[in-house]
This record gives C-alpha cells, structure tokens and sequence, in this order.
C-alpha cells in the first residue's frame, strides 16, 4: 500500500501521532492556526491514502493537493513504523524486507526439494516393485534352474534399494519440505503483516525486537528442516518422538508460567483481564493434555508400524533371494518375495513416513499455540503484549473456533477443532 503523507504542512507530533493512533477514524490536528482533517480514505481500487485537507465542507482534496506542494508518496508500512522517522528506524524496515525476501527464496527452495522427492518416491517405489516381479516371473519360468543367478542377483538389488530408500524414507523427506515451504511463506506474510499495522497493534510493539525474532525464525527453521539430504538429514526412526519444534525458543518461555493475574476482575488494558488471562491458562493446559498428548501418541503408532514395515520389506526379499539357491525351497523363495514387495508397497505407496511426519507436524503446531500462550502471559505489563482481542481473534483462528465464542469447552478434552 502507498500512503499520502503531508511532511511540511504537518511538522507538529501530536498531528503524526493522531494519524498513526487513530488509524482509520477522521480526527483533526492544528498547524499555521487552521484546522486539518486527518483520515485513511480506503478505495474499492487502487492503494489507500491517508488524506489531509483543510477542515470545512467546502475544502476538497484536489484543491488542497493544488496548493500544498510538499506532498509526496511514501509507503504506508514505512509510515506506520515510525511517527519520527530517522536512519536507524528506515534501516530495520530495509533488514526486515531482506528478511522477508530470503523467507520467500527459501520457500521456493523447499518448494522445488518437495516436488523433487515426491518424485524420488515415486520413482523409487516403481523400480523396487518392478525389479521384484522380474524376479519372481523368471522363478515362474519352467527352466527357473537355469535362471537362478540372474534371480538371486535381482532380489539382491532389491534389497539393497529397499533398504536404501527405507534409510531416507522419500514420502517423509518430501512432507518436510513441504512444511517448510509453508512455514517460510506464512513467515514471509507475518513480517509484511507486521509491517503493515500500526505499532500498538502489532504483536511485538519494538521494531528492533521483531526484527530478532524474524531472522532467529528464519534460523530455525533452517535447523528444523534442512535442505541438504546428506550431511544433516532428519532421523526418520528416533528413539523419543517429540513435537516438532520449527520456531526460536525464547527466554520468556522458561520464566515461572503460572503466575497471578496481572489485571483486576473489572480491568481491562490492552484488551487483557484477569478472565482473558485464565481463560487462556485453560486453553494452554486442554493443549498440553488433549491435543499435543493425541498427536504424539499418534505418532508413536505410525513410527512403529513404519518400522515394522521398514524391516520386514529388505528381509524378506533377502530371505527370498537365498531360499531361490536351494531348489527345493522355490515355492517359499516365491513366497517370500511377493510379501517383500507388498510390505514395501505398503510403506511407500502408503507414505507412512509422511503419515508419520504430519502428525509430528501437527503435535508441533499445538505446541508452537501453547507457546505462544506462555510467552505472552509471561509478559508481566499487558500494554506490553499484543492486544489481548485481537490475540484472542488470532488463536481462535488456529484453534478453527468461532472468534465471537469463548476458547474454553468444559465439554471437550481437546482445544483445537482444526484438525
């Protein structure tokens, strides 16, 4: 968006703060001993503009933009992010659009990654199946004898695929790439979001601030998920499964969480109340106990059964290929090879190491809300936070919950409604 600005005509600060605190509403501010009306004049087509003209019914901007010369076109983001602007202030918006424009390259990056594993697993599945049933044919053949190298030799290489692509789980590298492709894009929309509201609206009120947080993000989601396949390649089978965690942990997180309320019963500042901050206390606690506790459980299930279905592919065409030596076991060497190649069709055609990789995103994303939680009711000051309304509105949204209801559901054990 492009804003119209007045810069000699309205030197006065309580005239800049009236239009930067007072976004969207007429109000009226003194300069040269006449009368301004300051307004945001939003249009069906074409940027918004923030109008001054001489208070009157009879004063039309045209006549104003005729007289005043020292009206130019500045952008609204700029605007809204300083009230005096200076050097240090137009430097962190410039850092936060380098950081904006390197969160969508990466997104395009994994974007790419995505699509090209999702072929590797593709590919891979058919080339394993394929190399099997050539296999398992020639044992069908009535001169299988004479064909019992070339068989064993096939079902060995069978083995070594299957147990190479079971190792770095194709479907799962894609659904990460995926992911991050995602978590890059909406970083990109939250800093140009940001940017765009006026600062006591924004969920960090210190531009400095936010500009640590947004390049710490970018970081972490670079740890989170890597784009090289080797070295730094995700565990695929770990030991513990825990929530993915994509986002820079902050120092607030760890300060004591259960505190006392900071507002009165009949207070209300910044849009937080003793009822707002225990309302969301409930909220956090359903998530840890409901919604994050179901989707690592649910991870732990599909891991188990991937790795099942991981081991049970490569030994049983392994087995296959050495009963194939012993002619009197052909009938089990055959047997043996179509349940390998359905295990593996199974665990690949199925993606149960994307299955897995979703519901450990998911049990992350629940995380990252109850994070998001204690970090803002950690903030001792509420005219500190992000305004508690339009937090509500924000994890209402997450939650897939009406906005204009309350969070909590004494009749539900889980708080999201999403997914």
């Amino acid at each position: 968006m492009e804003a119209l600005k007045l810069t000699r005509a309205l030197k006065s600060n309580t005239a800049l703060q009236t239009v930067t605190q007072k976004h969207g509403h007429v109000r009226l501010a003194n300069y040269a001993n006449k009368s301004w009306r300051i307004n945001l004049d939003r249009r069906e087509s074409g940027p918004a503009m923030i109008v001054a003209s001489l208070d009157g019914p009879s004063t039309s901007t045209r006549y104003l933009q005729q007289k005043q010369a020292d009206l130019f076109i500045r952008p609204l983001t700029q605007f809204h992010m300083d009230q005096n602007p200076n050097k240090d202030e137009e430097m962190v918006v410039a850092k936060l659009r380098l950081v904006a424009a390197a969160a969508a390259d990466r997104a395009e990056m994994h974007g790419v990654l995505a699509e090209q594993r999702d072929g590797w697993n593709k590919l891979l599945l058919a080339s394993v199946t394929n190399i099997t049933l050539a296999a398992l044919i020639l044992q069908a053949l009535p001169n299988h004898d004479s064909n019992n190298v070339v068989v064993t030799l096939l079902y060995g290489f069978s083995t070594a695929l299957m147990c190479g692509v079971n190792k770095i789980q194709p479907s799962q590298l894609a659904e990460e790439q995926r992911m991050a492709a995602r978590l890059f894009r909406q970083l990109n929309t939250d800093i140009h979001t940001n940017l765009a509201l006026p600062p006591h609206l924004r969920q960090d009120k210190c531009a400095e601030s936010f500009l640590a947080k947004a390049y710490k993000a970018v970081l972490a989601l670079d740890e989170a998920y890597p784009l090289p396949l080797f070295p730094g390649m995700l565990d695929k089978f770990p030991k513990i499964v825990r929530p993915t965690v994509w986002w820079p942990q902050h120092e607030q997180y760890h300060q004591t969480q259960n505190r006392r309320p900071h507002t009165d019963n009949n207070t209300t500042i910044n849009g937080w109340s003793a009822e707002v901050e225990e309302e969301l206390r409930g909220i956090s606690e359903t998530l840890k106990t409901g919604d994050i506790a179901e989707y690592v459980g649910l991870s732990r299930k599909v891991l188990g059964a991937n790795s099942i279905l991981a081991i049970a592919g490569p030994l049983l065409t392994g087995i296959a290929g050495a009963l194939n030596l012993n002619g009197a076991m052909l009938s089990m060497s055959m047997v043996a090879g179509v349940l390998g190649v359905v295990g593996n069709t199974l665990s690949h055609a199925g993606q149960v190491g994307m299955v897995f990789e979703m519901y450990r995103n998911c049990a992350g994303f629940y995380h990252l809300l109850d994070s998001s939680i204690s970090d803002t009711l950690s903030e001792a000051d509420p005219e500190e936070r992000e305004n508690g309304e339009l937090f509500h509105w924000r994890l209402a949204l997450q939650l897939g919950r009406d906005p204009h209801s309350p969070l909590a559901d004494s009749a539900s054990k889980f708080a999201g409604k999403l997914f």
